[in-house]
């Protein structure tokens, strides 16, 4: 055999992998959106994927890799629409809208319910959600710490600040009012996020002193 046709085959290996790993996170993240993730089973993400369950257990093999695929899914999913609704935002009014941001992630309650069951795995090195949490989490930060550096190069954040601090900050206020908004949700959960996200920024005191030097420029 070629080394040209061998290429060609491992090529179509690792695509029909691929197709089949992707058409078993779409089966269960549409069941965990319908009926929620506690009632998946691996039977049921495999008839709806199309495959035999011993076929989805050769790729995926514990029911927490799947629920893990899924979650994956979901986050590329939430974070498209994200970033569509932050552009359309930003032309409007030229600002990052975190309460939007926090209204668009509820919609997805179920899948949120499963971040937060993960999240409690998560902890446990060997479990399959350890490193999924991980790099989550540190994307999370990321996009907080870039929002409070762009409003610090427009003045509207305290100039002294830590940005990844403060991005770690604000993804723990994040994730400890959604915990309790999805047991109790009598609070508005965006306006929340909204005036921790400013609080945390100094965006009031720094509105101030810009009104402040404004008025000082004019006399």
């Amino acid at each position: 055999m070629g080394h040209m046709e061998q290429a060609t085959k491992t090529r179509g290996r690792y695509a029909k992998t691929a197709e089949r790993r992707a058409a078993v996170a779409r089966a269960a993240l549409e069941i965990i959106r319908g009926k929620g993730h506690k009632a998946l089973t691996t039977a049921e993400v495999a008839s709806a994927a199309g495959m035999s369950e011993t076929a989805l257990m050769y790729h995926f093999p514990t029911r927490d890799h799947v629920l893990v695929a899924a979650m994956e899914l979901a986050d590329e999913e939430i974070g498209s629409r994200m970033t569509a609704e932050s552009v359309a935002a930003e032309l409007v009014s030229g600002d990052w809208d975190p309460a939007g941001t926090a209204r668009l992630v509820l919609t997805e309650g179920n899948s949120v319910r499963l971040l937060l069951a993960l999240g409690a795995d998560a902890p446990d090195p060997e479990h399959p959600a350890h490193q999924y949490m991980k790099k989550h989490n540190e994307s999370a930060i990321l996009a907080f710490a870039a929002a409070v550096k762009r409003r610090q190069a427009e003045g509207r954040a305290r100039p002294g600040l830590d940005a990844m601090g403060t991005g770690r900050q604000m993804m723990a206020l994040w994730s400890g009012l959604r915990a309790q908004w999805l047991v109790d949700p009598s609070f508005d959960f965006a306006n929340e996020v909204a005036a921790t996200f400013r609080a945390l920024t100094g965006e009031a005191a720094m509105d101030t002193k810009k009104k402040i030097e404004d008025l000082i420029a004019t006399i």
